[in-house]
């Protein structure tokens, strides 16, 4: 007998649908949210299949509708962001069923198998000792340089799960002004940004067009969001090793830099040896780092350091994301 859900974790189509498609004959017997979830809603499925000596645990992901400034991928792009990825030997979950379109549950609904794993975020707030550090980096490195070794037809975002962006459609990097000063015009007006950040944020960006220029038509695969929240690591045969790479969401094709700076904006509050180890990591798996990687990775950065500023998620967090801010305009990493 399966346990009570709790109210809007698992509504009845989203049930229905598990019961009967995705994990035909299982029996479900937990439901706990997961956090995390700013755009979508994801809670921990603990199942009972008929046949299997122990239960299983798998992830529920429901798409919300999101009004959000930068692109975001569908249900169907995602599943295919992670074929291409998993075929490079990028570690990602594994997806068990999938309702692209809702028709089932009534939102784009997403079934994958959970994974073991620390999110880095957490170990790296642990302040791991040095050679620890390098290793963690190292590991996280190499499996960035897998991502940008798929390459795709041309850069821009992905229309459909064919992944080939639109000739003619507009790349999401292509204007760092104009993104900013829509971001700085849609901000709430009682929001935390001062006139004097906001300032410098529009100075930095108005230096983006001739320092990215040199990052024109590069077209690898970009996760988009590749920061320690979204990295699983786990321990094996005492090496360390990243377990699986989450949410694709924000996937498009172009410069792997953009994930080498999402990785690193806040580098400073890391171990050194971290930073040194995730840069020898992603060189060692054949990633490119021009000479000017470091300022062309952080101007990258603008893009997403803008959309968090200007809307922040939460106090602490915008606390952080201006001192980057203000570190990048004093040029200091």
């Amino acid at each position: 007998m399966t346990r009570p859900h709790p109210v809007g974790l698992l509504h009845p189509a989203t049930h229905a649908w598990l019961t009967r498609h995705a994990l035909p004959g299982a029996l479900l017997h937990e439901v706990d949210p997961l956090p995390g979830g700013f755009t979508n809603d994801m809670v921990l499925l603990t199942a009972q299949h008929p046949d299997a000596a122990g239960a299983e645990r798998y992830v529920v992901r429901r798409y919300r509708p999101h009004g959000s400034r930068v692109p975001r991928n569908t249900c169907a792009v995602e599943i295919a962001v992670l074929g291409r990825a998993a075929a490079r030997a990028v570690p990602v979950t594994a997806v068990v069923a999938a309702d692209p379109q809702g028709h089932a549950t009534g939102r784009p609904t997403l079934l994958y198998r959970f994974v073991d794993g620390t999110p880095l975020s957490q170990v790296l707030a642990d302040g791991p000792a040095s050679g620890e550090a390098r290793d963690l980096g190292r590991a996280v490195g190499v499996v960035l340089a897998r991502i940008g070794r798929v390459r795709l037809p041309r850069p821009g975002v992905f229309g459909d799960s064919s992944l080939v962006p639109a000739p003619d459609g507009e790349a999401p990097l292509g204007d760092l002004p104009g993104f900013v000063d829509r971001c700085l015009d849609t901000a709430a007006a009682d929001g935390p940004l001062s006139g004097t950040d906001s300032a410098v944020l529009r100075a930095l960006a108005r230096q983006g067009p001739s320092v990215l220029a040199a990052l024109e038509g590069e077209r690898s695969l970009v996760h988009g969001d590749f920061n320690p929240k979204n990295v699983l690591v786990q321990r094996r045969a005492g090496q360390w090793e990243v377990a699986a790479v989450l949410d694709w969401e924000l996937a498009f094709s172009g410069s792997p830099l953009f994930d080498v700076g999402n990785m690193l904006r806040f580098a400073h509050e890391y171990p050194p040896a971290f930073a040194t180890g995730f840069v020898d990591g992603f060189r060692g798996g054949n990633g490119r780092l021009p000479a000017d990687w470091q300022r062309l990775s952080r101007t990258l950065d603008l893009f997403a350091l803008a959309d968090i500023l200007t809307a922040p998620p939460e106090p602490a967090y915008f606390a952080r994301a201006r001192a980057v801010l203000h570190r990048s305009a004093a040029g200091r990493h």
